[in-house]
């Protein structure tokens, strides 16, 4: 079921819109949507203007990181898992540390800088 966490005038709660986030990032990793599609899909749940790199941005900071680690150990949600969300933070964190060419960080995360150059395929 979407949108299981309280709102807060018409927006989802920070954990709700980390979860949002987690589960747009997942399911456009695995290919069941692309960046307009998941732009589409946050601006539905958030009900904010999000893009996708929005959700990565959202997903590598301290606020998301927190709100999914606090999520109970046995959560679930249209078939993710607490660790599934959690992974989604690695990888936001990974993609907005490494995506430019240039090197430069997409955002000011802390945890995005220690993705910076890690290379995740091995």
């Amino acid at each position: 079921m979407r949108n299981s966490f309280p709102k807060k005038k018409g927006k989802l709660s920070a954990q709700g819109k980390a979860v949002a986030a987690a589960l747009v990032l997942l399911d456009t990793m695995e290919g069941k949507l692309d960046d307009q599609s998941a732009g589409r899909r946050l601006r539905q749940e958030v009900g904010l203007q999000w893009s996708f790199i929005t959700c990565l941005q959202y997903l590598s900071g301290q606020e998301a990181s927190g709100e999914l680690k606090a999520l109970p150990n046995d959560w679930t949600q249209d078939g993710r898992t607490k660790r599934d969300v959690i992974v989604a933070v690695a990888l936001a964190a990974h993609a907005v540390g490494n995506v430019r060419s240039d090197g430069t960080v997409l955002c000011a995360s802390h945890l995005a800088a220690q993705f910076k150059g890690l290379d995740l395929s091995s």
